[in-house]
């Protein structure tokens, strides 16, 4: 059996390498600055990937990506892997972080949140662990009750990596008697949003610092639920 990678993956795997040990590697003893990459040196890098043609590189080609398949982005993630000049749970170097759900959200959902995700202009982060559930959604307690026009939320979230970003998915209990079988709903929330809380962060072995996020009679819209009710998971 052959296990040589094709010829073209090869290519790209020895781009990489190269980009690794010219730029990251010599970089590692000052590349980060409370546990993120300095702005300065990931607006550098990041133009270098452009020039490299390794930009946006999992986004499918109808939103501008590479649209590049598993085994491609494996052999980028491996090369990658090879340096400390990034921080362990950051976005990369390869175009912004788009969560899969953000491909269904409905049309107007995609102007407000997707495509200013995709050209940059807003961070997003996915708030589901919690105190007592872990990541486990049949476990989860925060709850979503809607009244007219839009949910109130109530609950805590811990461990959130990047509950700072300019919205985060929240998933939520919308129906307790169905539990994880169609009981949990995702709502897109701002940074801001009455009711929405960073209340500390955590210091972990990785250097990364996560957050505890409470939800206090949080009002969100009904138009930031993602598709219909237990929809979420």
């Amino acid at each position: 059996m052959d296990f040589a990678l094709p010829e073209e993956l090869q290519m790209v795997k020895e781009t990489v390498r190269r980009f690794v040990d010219k730029e990251l590697i010599p970089i590692e003893m000052h590349s980060q600055e409370d546990n993120k990459l300095k702005p300065e040196i990931r607006e550098r890098l990041e133009k270098i990937t452009k020039e490299m043609g390794l930009w946006l590189i999992d986004v499918p080609e109808e939103y501008g990506g590479a649209e590049l398949g598993l085994l491609s982005r494996v052999v980028i993630w491996e090369e990658m892997g090879r340096t400390i000049a990034l921080p362990s749970r950051e976005r990369g170097l390869f175009g912004p972080e788009i969560k899969p759900i953000l491909y269904n959200l409905n049309e107007e959902q995609k102007q407000r949140y997707f495509y200013p995700v995709l050209r940059g202009e807003k961070t997003c982060g996915l708030a589901q662990t919690e105190p007592d559930a872990g990541s486990d959604p049949g476990s989860m307690k925060t709850r979503a009750v809607r009244h007219g026009d839009h949910y109130v939320i109530n609950g805590v979230k811990r461990f959130i990596t990047h509950a700072d970003a300019d919205f985060l998915q929240v998933l939520a209990v919308t129906d307790p008697s169905k539990g994880a079988h169609g009981g949990i709903s995702c709502f897109l929330v701002d940074q801001g949003t009455p009711g929405f809380q960073i209340t500390g962060r955590f210091e972990t072995m990785m250097g990364e610092r996560p957050y505890q996020i409470v939800f206090d009679d949080c009002k969100v819209p009904v138009a930031n639920l993602v598709g219909k009710e237990g929809e979420g998971v």
